[in-house]
């Protein structure tokens, strides 16, 4: 019995756990793992990165694009009806924008070429939101109410043939002669400081108080016999004279309220959209040019903003748009200032195309050059698209090397107001 027990304890245990070559292998999977787990992390980080740049840059285009749309459409409400009357108006000279500021020319929109497809343009819009339209009767005033009576000085009550087209604290324009020459006395501006009274059931006359608004002093606001005509705005601080313009994100010299500024925007000078007000809207000052003209940001990361106009060239009945030009020559921010430009002229404008180029914020190391096109057409020979621009962003070649994402967006704006109707 004890020697069964002595060999029963004499057997060797048996081995259990990892050998070296198991352990090995099992590092080999865990390591290949690791590596596999890492490279689809690397890769959906990309796939992140980009979605999110591209995202970036999608809605700052989107939104750029619709606002400036909306502008643009705009352009000409509450001034289109009397275009003939503000026809009279003289040039008011100067530089940019206060020219635009102090200008009651029926020019919904002008615009500042810069000379160079890669660097971005300016441009003006002028409106107004006028709750009633005021009216003589005479085609050749439409829109304005005939003075009855001659204001005796700049800040006189005036006389108009208008019951209910006028209302405490509206914004108005005195013209000379619908449709004459220019005026040798500068149309003015007036804000009617209290509710006109009725003085004549029979013609309708009513009397307004008013005060002037630019020049502040004076001219009286001009008085021709029955040619003498008032324009009313609608409510001062509803009517816009607004500069769209690209400066660069860390300027400090002010030149994003400058009309002749157009930067060299890049991928390591992202550029800043500006809205900058050109009349002031705040109380005794409600309706003069802003004094000093501040800029409001849009939007940041904008490259290029490019504008053109769509022209009737023949003027024909349909009065349908025939091509594009850029903002130069016969059709120039100075030419189309000029008293010398009459409203048909000014008419053959029937629309208005925008391009704007928007940077991500993130960084791509793989990317190379950015070749853009902004005004195509689906000509074969590409000479025949009226307006098109080219151009490239160039990527970095000092490491890190590569280049941001992009994105482009172009808008047709067609200019709806009257005035493009009429003539």
């Amino acid at each position: 019995m004890v020697k069964s027990r002595a060999r029963i304890a004499d057997r060797p245990h048996a081995q259990r756990g990892f050998g070296l070559i198991e352990v090995m292998i099992g590092l080999v999977i865990g390591l290949i793992a690791v590596l596999v787990i890492y490279q689809v992390y690397t890769v959906s980080e990309g796939f992140k990165r980009n979605t999110t740049a591209a995202g970036e840059a999608q809605q700052t285009g989107l939104f750029s694009a619709f606002m400036l749309g909306i502008e643009l459409g705009n352009a000409g409400a509450g001034i289109a009806v009397a275009s003939q009357a503000l026809a009279s108006c003289n040039d008011p000279g100067g530089t940019m924008p206060m020219r635009f500021a102090q200008s009651w020319r029926p020019l919904p929109v002008v615009v500042a070429d810069s000379g160079d497809p890669s660097k971005p343009d300016t441009f003006v819009v002028s409106y107004s939101m006028t709750t009633t339209i005021a009216s003589s009767g005479l085609s050749e005033a439409a829109g304005a109410a005939l003075f009855t009576a001659s204001p005796a000085s700049a800040s006189s009550d005036f006389q108009v043939a208008s019951p209910g087209g006028f209302h405490a604290n509206d914004l108005v324009v005195g013209t000379v002669a619908p449709g004459s020459p220019i005026a040798a006395t500068p149309c003015a501006t007036s804000r009617i400081t209290a509710t006109p009274t009725l003085t004549n059931d029979v013609q309708g006359d009513v009397t307004i108080k008013q005060t002037p608004v630019d020049p502040a002093g004076g001219p009286a606001i001009p008085f021709a016999g029955a040619q003498s005509t008032l324009l009313n705005l609608g409510p001062c601080d509803r009517v816009q004279k607004v500069m769209y313009s690209v400066a660069l994100a860390n300027d400090s010299l002010g030149n994003k309220s400058k009309w002749d500024y157009h930067p060299a925007c890049g991928p390591l000078t992202p550029c800043v959209l500006y809205s900058t007000p050109l009349l002031d809207t705040q109380g005794n000052k409600c309706g003069k040019p802003a004094d000093p003209f501040v800029g409001n940001p849009m939007a940041v990361n904008v490259v290029n903003l490019k504008v053109q106009y769509g022209i009737d060239t023949d003027q024909d009945k349909a009065r349908t748009l025939d091509t594009w030009v850029p903002a130069t020559g016969a059709w120039s921010w100075d030419t189309l200032m000029q008293g010398t430009t009459t409203v048909p002229t000014i008419s053959q404008i029937k629309a208005v195309r925008i391009g704007i180029i928007v940077q991500s914020e993130q960084f791509d190391q793989t990317l190379g050059d950015y070749n853009w096109v902004m005004f195509d057409c689906g000509a074969a020979n590409k000479a025949n698209c009226p307006g098109r621009l080219t151009g490239t962003i160039a990527a970095q070649t000092t490491p890190p090397t590569g280049n941001w994402r992009y994105r482009k967006y172009e808008t047709v704006i067609p200019l709806r107001n009257s005035i493009w109707n009429r003539f």
